[in-house]
């Protein structure tokens, strides 16, 4: 026990020294197979022995941010959306008819014609100082048949009412101006006059008559109704379809102005095209 004692230090120095020996060796051993691994890697990621990682798709997730970038537009101004509904009609037999289906967006222009004014000198008459001038008038815009031809004399510079109206709706005259000419050549100047707009001047002679397109006419035709309105529908004239009265603001030669009643609102409906010949039918 005595050696013990006295040497203790000496043998706990010896043991650590056994213990750093036995480490030292089996770190060397672990080294070699460390090297080992590390060689496999290296031989893997540089050498390119192991296969390939896989690429990610991309292109899914590039469409996903190139729609959310631009978002598809939204129509609100269409029917069968929630946020702009409309309504159902039934027909005299029952059938459901769709509201966008009605109105003003079906009615279609068969036909607009033309109605000329033609004025031909006849005469010259009077006495010096009061001559007059006799006209045959021919209006195609008459009302009837029987005032579509009138003769008319008149007097230079009169406007009276009855004699100088040619079209007692829209109140417009025909007033002689001056006569000139000779006896076998006489020519005339006259004005053709409307409230509201400047004088047409006209020259007439026998051998020249003056004739223009006075206003046009139009037939239409509502679809969901079956319902033609023949001509001569003009200005002014009044059309009831679809629950709503649409006035006829004006027609020209290619398009009917109507104005709906209940709104105000204004549509320029044009004349429909023609409808081709039939299979061995001559066109007219």
């Amino acid at each position: 026990m005595e050696f013990l004692k006295n040497h203790y230090e000496k043998l706990i120095l010896g043991l650590m020294f056994l213990l750093m020996a036995i480490a030292g060796v089996v770190l060397a051993l672990e080294v070699g197979s460390v090297q080992e691994e590390l060689d496999k890697y290296r031989k893997l990621t540089l050498e390119g022995g192991g296969k390939a990682a896989q690429k990610d798709d991309m292109a899914s997730f590039s469409n996903a941010l190139h729609s959310a970038m631009q978002p598809q537009r939204l129509d609100f101004a269409q029917v069968h959306r929630v946020f702009n509904p409309f309504a159902w009609y039934a027909d005299t037999n029952g059938v459901l008819i769709a509201g966008t289906n009605l109105g003003v967006s079906r009615l279609t222009v068969e036909k607009i014609v033309p109605q000329q004014l033609k004025v031909e000198l006849a005469g010259i008459g009077g006495t010096p100082g009061r001559e007059s001038v006799a006209l045959n008038v021919t209006r195609e815009f008459a009302r009837t048949v029987a005032e579509q031809k009138a003769r008319k004399t008149l007097g230079l510079n009169t406007t009276n009412a009855t004699i100088n109206t040619i079209d007692p709706i829209r109140k417009v005259q025909l007033i002689a101006r001056e006569i000139g000419g000779t006896a076998d050549a006489p020519e005339v100047k006259l004005e053709l006059v409307e409230p509201g707009k400047d004088p047409i001047q006209i020259v007439l002679t026998k051998a020249q008559p003056f004739v223009m397109v006075y206003e046009y006419v139009a037939e239409l035709y509502y679809a969901p109704d079956q319902q033609i309105w023949r001509l001569p529908q003009r200005r002014d004239a009044q059309l009831v379809f679809a629950g709503d009265t649409n006035i006829i603001v004006e027609i020209t030669a290619t398009n009917v102005l109507l104005r709906a009643t209940s709104n105000d609102k204004t549509t320029t409906k044009p004349l429909a095209p023609s409808l081709p010949a039939a299979p061995g039918t001559k066109a007219p």
